[in-house]
């Protein structure tokens, strides 16, 4: 617990065992507040103390074999939404969580304005979370979903949870089902941690993207594709000017391809959940391309299966990513002091790159109104060391770990 914030969890205490304090609706004429929260206070127990598990890749540090890591996936959302009348509403959340400065310092991830043009058709302006792939914008919310966290393998990969900028949704009945459709467009404002103290502030990268999504009874099917264009700086522009300024051919077009600047992404993601009765089931596929060497393309999936036996539900979970495994050389020899341009060359290579698999097993208890306790044990396998989701693992670390966490999850 040392690096979680005592305020933090005090906090959150408060917001569970009184939530009349911050539960509340007022009514002013015919205008209409509401405020509402949410959180979650647990986390991981990593039996393998050579590597930090991260819950995804905004988190500097990870959980290590020395008591469990509050701090992984505890959290505290409060959300305020304003309702004049029917067809307007404007909606601020803001969360405090474990951030890339190792700070819970609380953020602003929605704050945007929403106007329903008919009943079948809205428009938001502002902040918006990024819908990039099915439950993606809701990830904070540990009582939305069924298990500790979302799978690492899938949900890991991803650097944008919001967005600056307008969504619109047209829906209309089809059947006896729901069919939807949603168009996005913003800029990115987060910043993520880069190792050996760096920071990668995502100013100026742009995304847009969208998805069509069915739903009826008990089926939901969802395409999603989202693309992103980063902004124009690199936190290790000083290296690369460094490989640039060799003169050697083979080093510059290096240079050029590892640069993160300006590099488009571009997400593709396909999905269906089955929810009938006692049983619940998701299955999402997904494929990153990537322009840039250092964040190469990925393939991830997961599959997921609960059934309901009264207040229990117990689960299981199939996760894997396997990201390409690019080979480049500078074209400089081994030798002092080009070694250390070398060297340093191929760790970047590696750190962006992801091949595992998690089995967990795992179980939600429903023992009061909107309260959760959950507990789930996951065996990993990282064929990668280093790894995109494992932070500052040992060079004789074999990529096998069991992480066991333990979460109480609450809205109000």
């Amino acid at each position: 617990m040392d690096r979680f914030s005592t305020r933090f969890f005090i906090s959150i205490l408060i917001g569970f065992w009184f939530p009349s304090v911050v539960l509340a609706e007022f009514s002013l004429g015919n205008e209409t507040f509401f405020l509402n929260g949410f959180g979650t206070v647990g986390g991981p127990y990593n039996f393998d103390d050579r590597a930090g598990f991260i819950r995804d890749i905004s988190q500097p540090e990870g959980a290590r074999g020395n008591g469990v890591d509050w701090s992984i996936d505890s959290r505290l959302g409060l959300q305020g939404t304003w309702k004049p009348r029917e067809d307007f509403e404007s909606t601020l959340q803001v969360v405090s969580k474990y951030r890339y400065d190792g700070s819970y310092r609380p953020e602003v991830t929605w704050a945007f304005l929403k106007y329903a043009i008919n009943p079948n058709m809205q428009i938001r302006a502002g902040r918006l979370g990024a819908d990039i792939y099915l439950q993606a914008d809701s990830r904070d919310v540990g009582y939305a979903y069924l298990w500790v966290r979302p799978p690492v393998d899938y949900f890991g990969q991803l650097f944008v949870s919001y967005l600056d900028g307008v969504d619109f949704v047209v829906a209309r009945e089809t059947g006896d089902g729901m069919l939807r459709g949603k168009l996005y467009a913003g800029q990115a404002r987060e910043t993520l941690p880069g190792g050996n103290g760096i920071e990668y502030s995502l100013d100026g990268t742009t995304v847009m993207g969208g998805h069509l999504e069915y739903q009826n009874l008990h089926w939901l099917f969802r395409i999603s594709y989202g693309a992103i264009r980063l902004g124009d700086e690199d936190p290790a522009e000083p290296f690369l000017n460094v490989l640039q300024s060799t003169g050697i051919p083979q080093a510059s077009a290096l240079a050029q391809e590892m640069s993160l600047a300006e590099k488009r992404f571009s997400f593709f993601g396909v999905g269906i959940a089955y929810d009938e009765g006692p049983l619940q089931s998701q299955l999402m596929m997904s494929r990153l391309s990537s322009e840039a060497l250092t964040s190469p393309s990925k393939t991830a999936g997961y599959l997921s299966v609960g059934y309901r036996i009264r207040q229990w539900t117990p689960y299981l979970v199939y996760s894997r990513i396997k990201s390409e495994h690019p080979q480049r050389t500078t074209g400089l020899p081994d030798i002092s002091p080009f070694d250390v341009i070398n060297a340093r060359v191929s760790q970047a290579l590696l750190a962006g790159q992801a091949d595992q698999e998690t089995f967990s097993l795992g179980a939600r208890y429903d023992f009061a109104r909107n309260v959760d306790f959950k507990l789930q044990l996951d065996w990993i396998h990282s064929r990668d060391n280093p790894s995109l989701l494992w932070i500052d693992p040992e060079s004789d670390w074999d990529g096998r770990s069991a992480v066991l966490s333990a979460t109480l999850d609450f809205i109000f």
